[in-house]
């Protein structure tokens, strides 16, 4: 029997993760997933055979998961983040970054730690691509870190999924946060961003910005409109590869590479 630890099992990687466990490992795999956010008694993550509810940087939550089977997991699957979005990444302010990385990226290093972990599995996105420079503030460099931290050596082996836009807690942020400031067309500050909402109503605004996204993803990477089975099969690809450093789903396109996306080449 192996173990597995899901942070972030309600979300849609965290669901993926789990379908994909239990469809290369079936009943062999003990799965404990954790989630958090307005608590909901008695909610038990379908997949899982036992279901944590509470904050990862919670000291107490931390225990619990080291009690399960001595806290020896064969892979961890972090699929939680949370940080500021719809602003440039170059103008997130340092303080924005650190309240970023402090779900987004900080836990990751905490449980590599303190669990003994073979694998260690994180998530990132195509942030390099010209809308996203334009909209995904401090997250984008939550996840610029999760990338590097994906090609350094650690105590566990580092995977990181690398997905295309897909419906997501951050791209429901970035359209309510776009949907407030196409209001006043004139205070966005990018181009490109100002050309979706000038003489438009917010819907269509955040429509063609939409559609802008995944005709960028389209021409960069060969597909787009990711969506959640895409998700699971880039999952499954993952179980199926001899050691992986990135799994990159864009669509339903879904190729390995190893090299990390880094701001400083496209700022």
């Amino acid at each position: 029997m192996s173990n597995f630890l899901v942070i972030g099992g309600t979300g849609v990687m965290g669901t993926a993760a789990i379908k994909a466990i239990r469809e290369k490992f079936g009943d062999t795999a003990n799965i404990l997933a954790n989630w958090y956010g307005k608590e909901v008694p008695g909610l038990t993550i379908e997949g899982a055979d036992e279901t944590l509810f509470g904050d990862i940087n919670d000291p107490e939550v931390l225990d619990k998961i080291k009690a399960y089977d001595n806290g020896q997991f064969d892979t961890l699957f972090y699929a939680t983040a949370l940080g500021e979005v719809g602003v440039p990444i170059k103008e997130a302010t340092p303080e924005s970054i650190t309240q970023s990385n402090m779900l987004s990226f900080d836990p990751i290093l905490k449980l590599e730690k303190q669990l003994n972990v073979k694998t260690i599995v994180a998530y990132s996105t195509f942030y390099v691509i010209r809308h996203q420079l334009s909209t995904y503030g401090a997250m984008g460099h939550s996840k610029e870190a999760i990338e590097k931290w994906t090609v350094e050596k650690g105590k566990a082996r580092h995977v990181c999924i690398r997905a295309g836009l897909f419906e997501s807690q951050s791209s429901r942020g970035i359209k309510l946060l776009l949907r407030k400031s196409a209001k006043n067309p004139e205070n966005l500050r990018d181009p490109l961003l100002r050309s979706y909402f000038e003489g438009k109503s917010s819907k269509e605004g955040i429509r063609k910005f939409e559609e802008g996204i995944f005709k960028e993803e389209k021409e960069a990477y060969g597909d787009c409109r990711t969506n959640a089975d895409d998700l699971y099969q880039s999952h499954l690809k993952l179980f199926d590869s001899k050691e992986p450093v990135f799994i990159n789903v864009c669509g339903k396109r879904i190729w390995v590479s190893d090299t990390p996306l880094l701001l400083k080449d496209y700022l």
